[in-house]
């Protein structure tokens, strides 16, 4: 190949001419558009489509808890029909409601039954992978009162924001909260402490074995909160000492 001396600057003179020359051509930068940057040379390399086809495919498979909007007092309804759907969609819908026995009376006898509230009048989970319910939200239109809340913070690679879930710590501590019958648990809003400043435990022992999260003395008792954002607050009964251990993160 023959070199042109205009491009090129000898580095030695003598019996080392030549060995060495310093390129005088200016250095491509990285950003630059031509394609002849490393950066722009890996977008569109076949192992890295690859690699990145696999990171799209393994977080649509990711099971999560997905948050659902419902119309007020359509909750259960809405429940019913995505438990139609459940088994087709590859989904598990979760109606968070209160259980508690009343006494009535029917033909002048007492009836003990099962009372179920729900624990928010326009909130259900969807315990699914990203891709099934991103289908479930593409045929919304199907299910009247059903919408997905988004996450504000958190933008997909198309910019368009993802759709908020639950981590799934939180959200069996919180089940575990609301499914353990006990009468004593926090669930109005409007009880619960403005700032959860305390130790982060877990419950070894009693009904809400397995709950983690706040420790703080409210309304005369040692309770366990969990937190669920803009969700709300949730709070245990009575925890007695030797039912929790602090949790060193």
């Amino acid at each position: 190949m023959k070199t042109n001396q205009s491009d090129f600057s000898l580095q030695a003179a003598g019996p080392e001419l030549g060995r060495g020359f310093i390129s005088n051509t200016p250095p491509i930068p990285s950003n630059a558009q031509n394609g002849q940057s490393v950066e722009n040379a890996l977008q569109g390399h076949p192992l890295n489509d690859t690699l990145l086809y696999l990171k799209k495919k393994k977080e649509e498979a990711a099971v999560r808890w997905y948050a659902a909007r419902v119309t007020y007092g359509r909750a259960k309804t809405v429940y019913d029909s995505l438990m139609g759907l459940s088994a087709e969609a590859g989904i598990t819908p979760y109606l968070p409601v209160t259980k508690k026995q009343v006494c009535r009376i029917v033909d002048g006898k007492p009836f003990m039954e099962v009372e179920e509230k729900p624990v928010h009048a326009g909130l259900l989970f969807v315990r699914s992978s990203y891709g099934n319910y991103r289908k479930l939200v593409r045929e919304a239109q199907n299910i009247p009162g059903f919408t997905p809340f988004y996450d504000h913070f958190s933008t997909s690679s198309t910019g368009k924001n993802e759709y908020l879930a639950v981590p799934d710590r939180q959200f069996e501590s919180f089940r575990c909260i609301i499914e353990s019958g006990h009468e004593d648990i926090l669930i109005d809003q409007d009880q619960m402490p403005a700032y959860l400043s305390g130790k982060r435990v877990r419950v070894v022992g009693g009904v809400f074995e397995g709950v983690e999260g706040t420790l703080l003395k409210w309304k005369h008792q040692r309770r366990v909160f969990v937190d669920l954002g803009q969700f709300g607050k949730y709070g245990t009964g009575y925890i007695r000492t030797c039912d929790f251990e602090i949790i060193n993160d």
